[in-house]
């Protein structure tokens, strides 16, 4: 037994032996059931926890930052529209998969095409063939490729001639097929940066004006 054992083992009983002698006869019937079998001079020391190694956190480029790199960059005449087909072709099955699109199109005045609607705006739009269809500035209308770039006000698309384009979302009505389907999209309504767009709900519009 070590000496602090030692000491704790006497402290109890200096004190038991202390109450008992004070405690009236009918008080001392119940003053072992009363008393706790642990006391605090009497605690062992819980053992050390170990400690764990401090993580060093990945710091991430913020956008400023990639910015200023040329992350958001792209030469007007590097990418090559052969090379991002495999790109649709990869965005055609995702697609399919996330609107079932096996299964028939809802109609506009069913419970269910809300439910369409909402997940097709928060789909992920890299890879989708954009035919710019309206616009307020009449040098973009007829532009057609396929997406590279989704940002919060511009999509980056590459033709069929191997130019890059950045289109203005605002500003422009764009044309998207879905299978043998024809979808329209309001660029106003996507000017939310793809992460936020995830997880926002868009109002329903009828016929929203440019």
């Amino acid at each position: 037994m070590s000496a602090e054992e030692s000491f704790n083992k006497s402290a109890a009983e200096a004190i038991v032996g202390f109450l008992k002698s004070n405690v009236s006869k009918s008080g001392q019937q119940n003053l072992d059931a009363e008393l706790k079998k642990v006391f605090v001079l009497a605690k062992k020391r819980g053992k050390s926890q170990k400690r764990k190694p401090n993580k060093k956190k990945v710091r991430c480029l913020t956008r400023v930052e990639k910015r200023s790199l040329g992350f958001y960059n792209i030469p007007r005449n590097e990418v090559k529209y052969n090379d991002v087909v495999p790109l649709n072709e990869i965005w055609q099955n995702y697609m399919k998969d996330l609107l079932e699109l096996d299964k028939p199109v809802p109609d506009y005045t069913s419970k269910a095409w809300e439910a369409f609607t909402q997940t097709l705006f928060k789909a992920d739009f890299h890879g989708s063939i954009l035919n710019v269809v309206r616009s307020k500035c009449p040098s973009y209308v007829g532009k057609c490729g396929i997406c590279i770039m989704d940002t919060r006000n511009t999509f980056k698309i590459v033709s069929k001639d191997n130019i890059t384009t950045t289109i203005p979302k605002r500003e422009c009505v764009f044309e998207m097929h879905l299978g043998s389907q024809k979808v329209t999209l309001f660029g106003k309504h996507l000017c939310v940066r793809p992460a936020e767009r995830s997880t926002k709900k868009i109002k329903g519009h009828i016929h929203p004006d440019l």
